[in-house]
């Protein structure tokens, strides 16, 4: 058996990867930052559960970190900037596109999440384990 694959009946930390789904949540603004609280969470029980639910847990930890810090900061870059705007309407038009630019980057970064956490969960489910890069592999 490969390293790093979950026997019959030993906890893969699936589950961690599937709560990065709850960007799916129908409440704006909420799905995001309740998927990267959940799968950062999510590693506390999981990592008590075996060696693969705790390296699987342990990247999606990661990746939850760094998709909320993210999804976080381009959500108040856009709140200061619609701020800005408000305080100057006579700007010039072309500032519409710098108004628009991190909504737009949120969008990408919430759709490109939800590919990473399918294709993990896929992995995992065919008996692999998930690893993401991190500060330390640099």
């Amino acid at each position: 058996m490969a390293r790093g694959t979950a026997r019959a009946g030993e906890a893969s930390g699936a589950s961690a990867w599937a709560l990065g789904l709850l960007v799916l949540l129908p409440i704006p603004l909420l799905g995001p930052l309740a998927a990267g609280g959940a799968m950062i969470a999510a590693y506390g029980s999981l990592s008590r559960q075996g060696p693969v639910a705790k390296a699987n847990a342990a990247a999606a930890r990661s990746w939850g970190r760094l998709f909320l810090i993210v999804s976080t900061s381009l959500l108040v870059l856009q709140l200061a900037i619609g701020l800005i705007r408000l305080t100057q309407p006579d700007a010039a038009a072309s500032a519409l596109f710098l108004l628009v630019m991190p909504l737009v980057l949120y969008v990408a970064v919430c759709a490109a999440h939800l590919v990473v956490v399918i294709v993990a969960l896929a992995r995992i489910r065919c008996g692999g384990s998930v690893r993401v890069p991190s500060r330390r592999s640099f």
